[in-house]
């Protein structure tokens, strides 16, 4: 049952895992794949927006350079000209425009230093200075002073101050296009990375989709053969649980063996195999059923506890027989043999053998071997109900001395035995044994002996008696034996063998043993079972009086009915045309 209950959890975690199947499939892979894809390309784009932006600062401050440094090389072409020509009508608007310009630029685009007779100053102080001296001279333009206002031009050295001032702007404008070319290249180089980059995880998305298609068949496929092989576990728990509730219900080890053929038959397919149980003395097992063995070497009939290795070791065992690993003596053919043996309350009851042959017998054994002891676990407790009720039943029913059936039993055959006499119109004897003594004997070598004298004469009627006949201890040191279908002559002969083979245990025993006997028949002494049980008894006291140790037959009855010949009756109206003579059980 514990087996039965494990395939049902078994089964039910299988299902459970179907569930959470999805979370771990191939999709999980594809998705984390197309979102770093997209995390990649939005980096890129981000890094490649902010590359852009500094380029572009560059390229405008580069702008403003040039246009600075324009704006004050027309500033001083424009003064130079006017200075040079002394016009009346110097016109300001050309140096004007150019000084506004050169002004209206941010200090940014200032050069960042300019060199003055080997001194270092900043750009902006310099164009500072430079526009003072500047406005100075553009005064004296303007008054006409034109000789002033050359020497103030020259003296002040703005020509030298503004030729300064624009090959600073020309070495700064060199480094700043140098910048401009290194971060485009980076900038050309990052979007030719982020376009490989794009390109790779394009290809990484179609092959997981590819991949993730590939792994979901295999899942697909994986799911479907767990559903199947769930389908096939609960279809088995099923008829496991039906295997036991019909072996519930089996009386005796002819219906366990049914049931077990045909569940065995139907789970073990592809198998064959033979149920072992013990004999009444526990010494053997024997062979109580095998199924689908036809075409294949039979089992042996009995196995001795010494010669299989699972009984052994109390495990399952597979016998291979072309193998050095350990072997059963009792094993014998080329095919495999899975030996499980079958245990309830801590006792061994039986040997379950599950046979398999051709290629991969071996495998094949181990992958039904869960299954294999589930069965072997259920018949098990099958066969402990069975030997239990057989116990409780012979306990009932024998006599716990000898093995004989007991007065109980002895008065309801009796009564079936006659009322089937008196239908069939056949002779019915009974035999009447008392032990000659018996008291003195038991006086005289204490009551071990005496319980040893009637086992040993229980033997004796039985060795003399028909399967068909009961025989049963009636009391004390009383026997009677129920004789159906025999006359009262036959019956005396039985009696008379019987007495001789009790007097033959004398010597065995080394005290002397001896029956007296009384025989009484119906119809021929006595017409029903009360009188014929009184009959048998008096011809045993008679028997006693005549001198012990012989067999005294009942008088015959007057009037006595003519018998009918021995054979079967016409059947009556509503009986089986074949039915048997009642028997012992």
């Amino acid at each position: 049952m514990a087996i039965m209950e494990s395939l049902s959890f078994n089964l039910l975690a299988r299902y459970r895992r179907l569930g959470f199947a999805w979370l771990k499939s191939a999709s999980g892979l594809l998705a984390l794949l197309i979102l770093s894809m997209v995390i990649t390309v939005l980096a890129g784009f981000m890094l490649l927006s902010s590359q852009q932006r500094a380029l572009d600062e560059v390229r405008d401050h580069a702008r403003q350079m040039r246009l600075a440094r324009q704006a004050m090389m027309e500033m001083d072409t424009s003064f130079l000209h006017a200075v040079v020509q002394r016009s009346d009508k110097f016109n300001v608007t050309d140096f004007e425009r150019a000084y506004d310009r050169v002004m209206g630029h941010p200090a940014s685009s200032f050069p960042t230093s300019v060199m003055d007779d080997g001194e270092t100053m900043s750009g902006t102080d310099a164009i500072s200075q430079l526009v003072e001296r500047i406005n100075v001279a553009v005064d004296q333009v303007r008054a006409g002073r034109w000789e002033e206002a050359a020497r103030l031009y020259i003296s002040g050295d703005v020509s030298r101050r503004i030729g300064q001032i624009v090959r600073s702007y020309s070495l700064e404008l060199d480094q700043v296009e140098a910048t401009y070319a290194a971060q485009r290249s980076a900038n050309v180089f990052a979007s030719l990375c982020l376009v490989i980059l794009q390109v790779l995880s394009g290809l990484l998305s179609v092959a997981a989709f590819l991949y993730a298609i590939r792994q979901s068949k295999r899942e697909a496929k994986a799911r479907t053969i767990a559903v199947v092989s769930a389908n096939e576990t609960r279809d088995q728990v099923e008829r496991l649980f039906e295997m036991a509730d019909m072996l519930q219900s089996a009386t005796d080890y002819t219906d366990a063996n049914a049931v077990l053929r045909s569940a065995a038959s139907e789970l073990l397919f592809g198998f064959s195999g033979a149920l072992y149980v013990f004999n009444n003395s526990r010494d053997r097992l024997i062979l109580s059923t095998t199924w689908d063995r036809d075409g294949f070497e039979p089992p042996p009939e009995s196995l001795g506890l010494n010669q299989c290795w699972a009984l052994k070791r109390g495990k399952a065992h597979i016998n291979r027989p072309y193998s050095r690993k350990l072997c059963c003596e009792h094993h014998s053919g080329s095919d495999y043999a899975l030996e499980i043996p079958m245990t309830a309350r801590g006792e061994i009851l039986g040997l379950l053998q599950v046979y398999a042959e051709g290629d991969q017998a071996e495998e094949r054994l181990l992958k039904a071997q869960g299954l294999a002891v589930a069965i072997a676990d259920a018949m098990s407790l099958a066969l402990a109900n069975i030997a239990l009720r057989e116990k409780l039943r012979s306990q009932a029913l024998r006599d716990p001395l000898t093995g004989l059936y007991n007065r109980r039993y002895m008065e309801d055959t009796l009564q079936r035995f006659v009322r089937l006499a008196e239908r069939e119109g056949r002779e019915f004897s009974v035999v009447m044994i008392d032990l000659d003594h018996f008291k003195r004997l038991n006086d005289q070598h204490g009551h071990a002996k005496g319980d040893a004298v009637l086992r040993d004469a229980a033997a004796a009627i039985l060795s003399q008696i028909r399967e068909s006949d009961v025989a049963c201890r009636y009391g004390g040191e009383e026997l009677i034996v129920l004789l159906p279908e025999c006359g009262l002559d036959m019956a005396a002969g039985k009696a008379e063998n019987i007495r001789l083979s009790i007097e033959a245990l004398s010597e065995p025993n080394g005290a002397q043993v001896s029956a007296s006997i009384g025989v009484a028949a119906i119809p021929t002494t006595s017409l029903n079972a009360k009188d014929l049980v009184a009959t048998a008894d008096a011809a045993l006291y008679r028997a006693k009086q005549g001198g012990r140790n012989r067999v005294e037959r009942a008088p015959l009855r007057k009037n006595n009915a003519t018998l009918k010949p021995p054979g079967r009756r016409k059947p009556a109206e509503g009986d089986d045309a074949d039915t048997p003579l009642l028997a012992a059980e």
